[in-house]
């Protein structure tokens, strides 16, 4: 019996090794790329969103910025940036499988193409949650130094949002150095997104008169 399950735990560890090579073959790394990216930055508007949402309307709990942003993330991580993201992925894999042994008029069972469709989702989805929590989790970091004082102060918000636009700009150079074009101009574009959001939310709080702490 330890012997089965130690057997068990290397293949696993097998598979997980060879998921990278598997992805290369058939191309899904930029695919993975592109999920990290859109949900990186879906993620950090939306936090931006949270804390300064949270920072108009006078709230100065940092459980409260911690709640909000860690429950938002955790659940499109993991219910739409892992487990919707591995269910379509796999799905398209498997299409792709069957039509290509429909053409080949031969199964394909055992193969490193059905290795590869079962596997590579999990390599696609894993990224996906990735960008989808550690960016915006990470954004928080201010907040979170607050929390043994029990008050987020104003300096910890706009900390925060400061982490937020340079994730931005981050992002935009790093898309700039994977197209080729110019990366700070990249990164500067992504930035300027995030300040425009940032700036829309701020001009709605003297608009409508909101508090702040």
């Amino acid at each position: 019996m330890p012997e089965m399950f130690l057997e068990k735990v290397r293949a696993v560890l097998r598979n997980l090794r060879d998921i990278p090579r598997l992805a290369s073959i058939v191309g899904a790394k930029s695919i993975a790329r592109r999920m990290f990216v859109t949900n990186a930055f879906d993620g950090l508007l939306s936090t931006l969103g949270i804390v300064l949402g949270l920072y108009m309307a006078g709230v100065s709990s940092p459980q409260s910025y911690l709640g909000a942003v860690l429950g938002g993330t955790g659940v499109m991580g993991v219910f739409s940036g892992f487990i919707a993201t591995y269910l379509s992925e796999r799905a398209e894999r498997l299409r792709e499988l069957h039509e290509t042994e429909k053409v080949m008029v031969h199964s394909l069972h055992g193969s490193i193409y059905e290795r590869a469709a079962k596997l590579v989702p999990l390599y696609v989805a894993s990224w996906s949650a990735f960008g989808a929590i550690v960016l915006p989790a990470a954004s928080i970091t201010p907040i979170v130094l607050c929390v043994p004082r029990g008050v987020v102060y104003p300096a910890a918000v706009y900390a925060s949002v400061g982490l937020i636009l340079l994730f931005m700009f981050v992002i935009g150079f790093y898309l700039g150095a994977i197209s080729g074009e110019n990366r700070l101009a990249s990164g500067v574009r992504f930035l300027a997104i995030g300040a425009s959001a940032a700036v829309f939310m701020l001009v709605a709080k003297f608009l409508l008169g909101l508090g702040g702490f």
